[in-house]
């Protein structure tokens, strides 16, 4: 039986069909979030020292913001945008991703666990030295859902800034089949922000400490997340 002709194989052969197809994707990506995250409704609620950390003027020092891969949503709420740094994946998903985010306005650095680690690294420790925000989804790329990984952890005691836990909750939401369950909040919902208590990692932290850290962090954003998902039960 002949063998099916794969997308893959069309694409190599047609370099600027690919081309065409990233470019749409893109298009597609970051104006379809556009439209929708302009529709939504935000309210913010922020712990004593979220505030302190988040005051603006010349004082305002970089910070980590901790996020669950699942809720990425909520970076569209955070502003300016051109002040977040993103570690995007060098796969070709993160490439679409990544252009797609710039689009948006987002600072993007390239890397992840498995692939350019070490560059990526270096590109969030120099956007920090920039004064730039770092965004870090502590459960990725491939889970555990909700388990925070070490790295997080690592890079705030490297760049000794702090780390700010975050969650938000939309009211009605599509929730993926996907390993992170990602919400993907209907047009106009309202959606509830919660800025966690930050996070400090002395400089030259033991692992048992830093171990000790994760755990704390893995707790706060639990604890956020529960009253992120639980302020619908409540609201009118």
């Amino acid at each position: 039986m002949a063998r099916l002709f794969k997308t893959r194989e069309l694409l190599s052969r047609f370099p600027w069909l690919d081309t065409l197809r990233m470019n749409f994707l893109e298009i597609v990506c970051s104006d379809g979030t556009t439209f929708f995250g302009n529709s939504y409704r935000i309210t913010k609620f922020f712990s004593p020292g979220a505030l302190e950390l988040l005051k603006e003027g010349p004082e305002r020092k970089p910070l980590i913001w901790s996020f669950y891969h699942g809720r990425m949503v909520g970076a569209l709420g955070l502003h300016p945008r051109g002040r977040l740094t993103i570690l995007m994946s060098p796969s070709r998903d993160g490439e679409m991703i990544a252009r797609a985010g710039t689009r948006l306005g987002y600072s993007i650095a390239r890397g992840s666990s498995k692939q350019g680690a070490v560059r990526g690294g270096l590109e969030l420790m120099d956007a920090v030295k920039e004064g730039q925000d770092l965004v870090f989804m502590v459960d990725g790329p491939r889970g555990p859902r909700f388990e925070v990984k070490p790295g997080i952890i690592r890079m705030a005691e490297m760049t000794q800034v702090p780390i700010l836990p975050f969650v938000c909750s939309a009211r009605s939401t599509w929730w993926m089949p996907s390993w992170d369950k990602f919400m993907a909040p209907w047009w106009s919902t309202p959606i509830v922000y919660i800025f966690g208590e930050p996070l400090q990692v002395p400089k030259g932290a033991s692992e048992e400490l830093q171990e000790e850290l994760r755990i704390e962090l893995q707790n706060r954003m639990e604890h956020i997340r529960a009253a992120a998902d639980d302020f619908w039960k409540f609201s009118l």
